[in-house]
C-alpha cells in the first residue's frame, strides 16, 4: 500500500477508528491503575490509623497488643465492659469508671470473632470497642461494636 492509498477516505477512517480505540483503551487502563493505586493507598493508611487510634500510640501494626490504659476515647467511641443491657440500649463502663450510654440501631454492626452477631448475643461483662457518634440525648449511636475476646484484660479503676 502506498501513502496515497492509506489516506483514502475508506482506509483513513479505519485508521482513525483503530487509533481512537487504542487511545480509549490506554485511558481506561491508566484510570484503572490510578483507581487501584488510590484504593490500596487508602486501605493501607486506614489500617495504620485504625491501630494507632484504637490500639494506642506506638502500636501501629502491633496486632493483639491493646493499650487499655489509654484515655483517648471520646463521645464518639468507647472501650469498656458492658454493665447493663435493656432492649436496644446498653451501658458500658470504661477504664476511667465512666459509664457511657449506647443506643444500638438497625445500622449498627456488631462483630465478635469476625462474625456478625445480634444484640441478643451480647452479655453483661463482655468487653467491647464502640465506634459511632453521639446523639442529642448524649448516647453513642455506634456504627460498629466489636466484642473483644474474653481473655482480653480491660483494667477498670474500681
Amino acid at each position: 500500500m502506498t501513502m496515497k492509498e492509506i489516506f483514502k477516505p475508506v482506509h483513513f477512517n479505519k485508521l482513525l477508528i483503530i487509533l481512537s480505540a487504542a487511545v480509549v483503551l490506554i485511558f481506561v487502563f491508566t484510570l484503572g491503575v490510578f483507581v487501584g493505586h488510590e484504593k490500596a493507598r487508602f486501605s493501607g493508611a486506614w489500617g495504620e490509623n485504625y491501630y494507632r487510634n484504637i490500639m494506642g500510640p506506638g502500636r501501629a501494626g502491633g496486632f493483639g497488643m491493646m493499650d487499655f490504659d489509654r484515655r483517648g476515647f471520646n463521645g464518639r467511641s468507647g472501650l469498656g465492659q458492658i454493665i447493663k443491657i435493656e432492649g436496644n440500649e446498653m451501658i458500658i463502663k470504661d477504664q476511667a469508671n465512666i459509664e457511657k450510654a449506647v443506643l444500638i440501631t438497625e445500622r449498627t454492626a456488631i462483630v465478635k470473632d469476625s462474625q456478625n452477631i445480634k444484640i441478643t448475643d451480647l452479655k453483661i461483662d463482655d468487653k467491647v470497642i464502640i465506634i459511632g457518634r453521639p446523639n442529642n440525648q448524649g448516647q453513642i449511636e455506634p456504627k460498629l461494636i466489636r466484642v473483644l475476646p474474653a481473655e482480653t484484660p480491660v483494667p477498670l479503676n474500681q
